[in-house]
């Protein structure tokens, strides 16, 4: 009765033998051995099939394509082959993208391939910034939280260049943390080198975790606050140079001798920095740029793209009887519904909350458990400094990820990944240290935050009853399992059971986003556009937009084929959403009128009719309500043509523009040398 008392009350008496100390460290052959099966099972999520389905991203795809036509192209990373738009994100990620299909040829794997590598790279990376401070198991944990994290499988695996960012702010935050370590200059120029570069990656995204490297800097050199001062100032003037390189090279260049900047309203980069990829991304309307035409916006998908791989003969999609596991009944994003709405709770709530928050309530709640571990220091410890970096990382991207109403797209909470495994490593070396030093309380905490996050994990997985009933299970056994063990083992157990019993608590957290992650790795039906972390759901159908209604049509491409020379424009269309496909399966130059969207105003009806008198075009592809000039011109001096075996459906998009919302708009080719 005695025993059994203390086993559930957890008390003990002066004859009672106390908890063991959890004494045990990693060995580094251990933790190599280790570590190396969290970075095989990382690069085994993100390159198995990876490109199978797609080329991803079809308009990053073109892009791709078009800059390997020429230098100029490359340099500018102009969106078609004709050099007539800039997709509209900076260059390096693309330049890296290009390399890859220079040597491997346009396809889903060697697009992909720079960013599952870098996010295979980016598990160990993560793992030597933990462990300066936190020793090797915090580091374990930590890389094989990065290595699991959905989101940032869905996003590796995809031409998005978003994972490549993320590896590039690693590596800044090990400069910044070498340069408040030991106060050197060159370590926190090279941080702030590194941040440029993720700025000619994807722009303002690159800055999110800067005040946190700042902040670093500035609490942790052993330095006189003035000096610290001038070396911040030194700092930024080196981030603003070469962030701002290749911006202030293309606006220098005369307009007529480079391509329009896409999304911009004024031809400008640093218009598109600060409008398109700065004030939209926090919810203030600005000109160009505009939102794709309802409902069908989306960027083309996996099956559009795969019209490119075969050229120049469109295939069907066929995805419709591929195999996979069993379709989920979880929410999708639906129209319009790809992040929710703005919400503290935004990110612990469908559609986001499947995506990278499986660990956030452990890395939240840990941060007060956190800092009582650590206590007071003064000056500041280097582990008061490691987790104020990670977590000046992770909770203003928190803040703005919920509460924005601005643009953003779900596979952005990559950014999230490093600092919240990083935090997640930190609590469960804080579990550790509770219990190694017998601390008031240690399992209670460790009981109350694992407890609430596998709630909130069950939470999530009750959405999806297909598969979550055997990972509920799984995951609450191994939970209480590990937590009895603990309570055993402060009734004399080695301390190795208490090693194997913490790691089986910890286990019970990882096994949904593992899971998850799995079933978004086998998924046979990506969103190349957008991706997200999710199984193969009961959408195979996802809005494409117009090319869906060619997809199947190969009269198309072959009428234009064979009624235009090799050097001229294939056709024009409004935007690069039509203009994707057909720029990656014939390889040829496809106007675009209004860039991504069609609400850029990449050329006018001057320039058009210029055009068509040179002979650089002759097919226009309509319908071209939303450029009301141009297509005033075209219905005046172009002839409808009849494509013999070219099914022209009646509505497939809606038109947004005014008079007639919901007036259906029917495709036509207009031939504008027949007259």
């Amino acid at each position: 009765m005695t025993t059994l008392k203390r086993l559930i009350l957890g008390s003990q008496s002066a004859a009672t033998p106390r908890l063991k100390p959890l004494s045990i460290e990693y060995k580094p052959v251990f933790a190599g051995f280790s570590l190396g099966l969290i970075v095989l099972l990382g690069a085994f999520l993100r390159f198995y099939d990876l490109g199978a389905y797609s080329v991803g991203n079809a308009y990053y795809a073109a892009t791709v394509q078009s800059m390997l036509t020429s230098w100029p192209n490359f340099f500018f990373a102009a969106f078609e082959p004709g050099g007539s738009v800039t997709v509209d994100k900076p260059p390096l990620g693309f330049w890296v993208q290009a390399v890859s299909a220079y040597f491997l040829g346009v396809n889903g794997f060697a697009l992909a391939l720079p960013q599952a590598l870098a996010g295979v790279l980016s598990i160990p990376l993560l793992y030597l910034l933990v462990k300066r401070q936190f020793g090797r198991w915090a580091g374990l944990i930590a890389a094989l939280a990065l290595a699991t994290m959905p989101i940032t499988i869905a996003t590796e695996r995809n031409n998005t260049i978003d994972g490549l960012l993320l590896f590039v702010l690693l590596l800044a935050a090990y400069a910044f943390i070498q340069a408040a370590q030991h106060s050197r200059l060159r370590d926190l120029l090279l941080g702030a080198v590194l941040v440029g570069l993720g700025f000619n990656i994807k722009m303002l995204q690159a800055f999110m975790p800067l005040p946190a490297f700042y902040a670093l800097y500035w609490f942790g050199a052993p330095q006189p606050w003035r000096k610290r001062l001038l070396h911040l100032a030194l700092a930024t003037a080196v981030l603003a140079v070469v962030s701002l390189s290749w911006a202030v090279a293309v606006d220098l260049t005369p307009a007529s001798s480079r391509p329009f900047i896409g999304s911009s309203s004024s031809n400008s980069v640093l218009e598109l920095i600060v409008g398109h990829n700065g004030l939209r991304r926090l919810g203030f309307d600005t000109p160009g740029g505009g939102q794709p035409p309802a409902p069908n916006g989306s960027p083309p998908d996996q099956r559009a793209s795969q019209l490119a791989q075969r050229p120049p003969q469109p295939p069907a999609t066929g995805s419709e009887n591929r195999p996979g596991p069993p379709p989920s009944r979880g929410p999708g994003p639906g129209p319009g519904g790809e992040v929710g709405s703005p919400s503290p709770l935004r990110l612990f709530t469908e559609p986001l909350a499947s995506q990278a928050s499986w660990l956030l309530p452990l890395a939240l709640l840990g941060l007060p458990f956190l800092a009582f571990q650590l206590g007071r220091a003064r000056p500041l410890s280097q582990r008061h400094l490691a987790l104020g970096l990670w977590a000046g990382w992770l909770l203003p991207e928190l803040l703005y990820f919920s509460l924005t109403p601005g643009l953003f797209h779900t596979y952005y909470l990559i950014m999230l990944g490093p600092p919240l495994a990083a935090l997640v490593g930190v609590t469960a070396w804080g579990f550790r240290q509770a219990l190694r030093q017998e601390r008031p309380g240690g399992q209670w905490w460790l009981t109350l935050l694992t407890g609430l996050t596998l709630v909130f994990q069950v939470l999530v997985l009750n959405h999806y009853s297909d598969f979550s009933l055997w990972l509920i299970a799984g995951s609450v056994t191994l939970w209480g399992v590990g937590l009895l063990a603990l309570r055993l083992v402060s009734l004399q157990v080695s301390s190795r059971v208490g090693q194997v019993a913490l790691s089986l608590v910890l286990a019970s957290l990882m096994l949904a986003p593992l899971a998850w992650s799995g079933l978004t790795t086998f998924n046979p039906q990506p969103d190349a556009g957008l991706p997200r972390a999710e199984p193969v759901t009961e959408q195979p159908d996802r809005p494409n937009g117009f090319a869906d209604r060619w997809a199947g049509q190969p009269a198309l491409l072959d009428y234009l084929l064979a009624h235009t020379e090799p050097e001229t424009y294939l056709v024009a269309t409004v935007s690069a959403q039509e203009a994707s496909p057909l720029i990656l399966a014939t390889h040829r130059p496809v106007l675009t009128f209004g860039g991504f969207t069609g609400s850029d105003d990449v050329i006018d009806a001057e320039r058009l009719a210029q055009m068509v008198s040179d002979g650089k075009l002759r097919y226009v592809l309509g319908p071209l309500d939303r450029k009301p000039e141009i297509n005033t011109w075209v219905t005046a001096h172009c002839l409808s043509v009849q494509v013999p075996g070219l099914d022209q459906p009646e509505a497939a998009t809606v038109n947004p523009d005014p008079p007639g919302p919901g007036r259906a708009r029917a495709t036509t080719l207009f031939d504008c040398l027949a007259q």
